[in-house]
């Protein structure tokens, strides 16, 4: 194994999260733009028949590596730019890339499992939610209603959970494959372990986005009830969101590089 584990402190999870928004300030235009060429790219597939729905899940592990190698480039005076998507394709060996492959598909089949089990859960009950919320034309006793229906709650809750437990063995396999040479079975141990043992850094890691994310939220409704913006209210949550999103996706580097350490023989690539 090319990358070992290493002790980290708890204190290191709220450390995280600021570097994830100073990487972000850093080159804001460039994480922006690997996020919006991702959503580009989901959306033109997603249209494809009956594979579409698998390969938009599949991308999902390649653009959190986008963005650890990104970070990691940066770090090294790198500018932030597109082509870190070909990185792992074009400088890999060939056992890599089906490796990388076979964690995206993994990925694939295990969150739509969870889905499947959640709709079990709901009687899918929580899409309609989100389709009416999503859709702006159904009325707040419509809405009510649905949030009222069995099953609902506990759909959401499932969905958190099961989400959460998920993204723990993919955390940082990606990374593993591509950088420490590791097979997909053990990429997700490691990931796994490395999560475990770090589960007071990441607690806090949680709780430090919660607090960000819920104080942005707060600042943002203010600003809009005082400038009065209404309908015109997206002009300031999307430019948010979005750097909140490319800042929470910069930080993944940063959990990656405190938790492994490289052996002699391995040199983490821009």
């Amino acid at each position: 194994m090319g990358l070992k584990l290493q002790h980290v402190p708890a204190t290191a999870g709220t450390r995280w999260v600021r570097q994830g928004f100073a990487e972000c300030l850093r080159q804001p235009m460039g994480y922006a733009s690997l996020f919006a060429l991702f959503m580009l790219a989901i959306t033109v597939v997603s249209v494809l028949p009956f594979i579409g729905g698998p390969l938009m899940l599949m991308a999902v592990p390649l653009l959190s590596l986008a963005y650890v190698m990104s970070a990691s480039g940066s770090q090294q005076g790198v500018a932030v730019n597109a082509a870190v998507y070909l990185a792992p394709w074009r400088g890999a060996e060939v056992k890599q890339r089906r490796d990388l492959l076979v964690v995206c598909g993994l990925y694939a089949v295990a969150t739509l499992v969870v889905l499947a089990l959640c709709n079990l859960i709901d009687g899918g009950q929580f899409d309609d939610l989100l389709a009416a919320m999503a859709g702006g034309q159904a009325k707040s006793e419509e809405i009510q209603a649905l949030m009222d229906a069995p099953g609902v709650r506990a759909g959401a809750f499932a969905r958190v959970l099961f989400t959460a437990l998920l993204s723990v063995p993919f955390w940082h396999a990606p990374a593993l494959v591509v950088w420490g040479r590791q097979g997909p079975a053990q990429a997700l141990f490691s990931s796994t372990l490395a999560v475990w043992r770090a589960k007071g850094a990441f607690l806090l890691y949680g709780l430090g986005w919660f607090v960000a994310m819920g104080g942005a939220g707060m600042l943002a409704a203010f600003l809009m009830a005082m400038l009065g913006l209404g309908a015109l209210s997206f002009l300031l949550l999307m430019p948010l969101a979005l750097f909140f999103t490319t800042a929470f996706y910069a930080s993944l580097y940063y959990c990656f590089a405190d938790s492994f350490v490289q052996d002699d023989a391995v040199v983490i690539p821009a």
